[in-house]
Order: structure tokens, then C-alpha cells, then sequence
């Protein structure tokens, strides 16, 4: 099943209500006014698109050691996911779309890195967990 049947298939199940989400209709009602908010925002205009060139950046993995994109551009280029966190389904299912993409990816010469705001141990925890 492609990456959006199976994010279709759990929209239409979560806004159903159906178990185990069980979201009441005001509960849907509200998601659907903040994406419709975050569409009218133009955010999305502004976005990076595929192949722009991203700024630069350091951070910490869930093991607490830097990594910095200029020394994993020196293995080739990067594809860059940000997701929100262990709790989004959403991201998850993303996150195991990327993974079993991984191996065509990495023939290109490429790297899969994954960015999120969530904390070091919760990330720690995810790993293997999407792949």
C-alpha cells in the first residue's frame, strides 16, 4: 500500500471516531479550522521546495553527539524530514515510507536524516520503532 492510501486510510478512520482514536466531532472540527487557518497563512509558500538548497545546521542526535550537515554532505546529498515527534502518526507513517525507501535512496548516493523537536531520550526511544 503507497505512503497516501495508507495516510488517507487512517484520516478517514481518525475522523470517524473510530476506536482507538475516538475523537468527538468538535475535536475534528477544531483540527480542520487550524489547517485551514495554517493553508490561509501562505506558510506553505514559503516552505523549501525539492532541490532548494537549505541553510546550514548543527545539531544533536539522540545520543547527544553534534552533527553538523556539512559533514554528512560530504558523503553526498541529503533528504531531510522533519517530523514532529514518537506521538504523530502521521510523521510515523512518513518515517516508515523513508526507511523502506532508504536502500534506493542510498544507491543514488544519498542520506535520509530525520529532524525532530522532540527531546534526545523520546528519540532514542523511536529508533527501530518506524523502520
Amino acid at each position: 500500500m503507497s505512503l497516501q492510501a495508507r495516510l488517507d486510510a487512517f484520516k478517514a478512520d481518525f475522523e470517524a471516531g473510530n476506536p482507538p482514536y475516538n475523537m468527538s466531532p468538535a475535536m475534528i472540527e477544531t483540527m480542520h479550522r487550524a489547517t485551514a487557518a495554517l493553508i490561509e497563512s501562505g506558510a506553505a509558500e514559503n516552505a523549501r521546495q525539492v532541490g532548494d538548497k537549505a541553510p546550514s545546521f548543527e545539531l544533536k542526535d539522540p545520543q547527544g553527539r553534534v552533527v553538523r550537515s556539512e559533514n554528512l554532505l560530504e558523503y553526498g546529498p541529503l533528504i531531510v524530514s522533519f517530523y514532529r515527534g514518537v506521538w504523530c502518526p502521521y510523521c510515523n507513517m512518513e518515517l516508515q515510507a523513508l526507511e523502506a525507501a532508504k536502500p534506493a535512496f542510498e544507491r543514488l548516493g544519498a542520506s535520509l536524516v530525520a529532524i525532530s523537536p522532540q527531546t534526545a531520550p523520546i528519540a532514542a526511544s523511536q529508533r527501530g520503532r518506524t523502520g
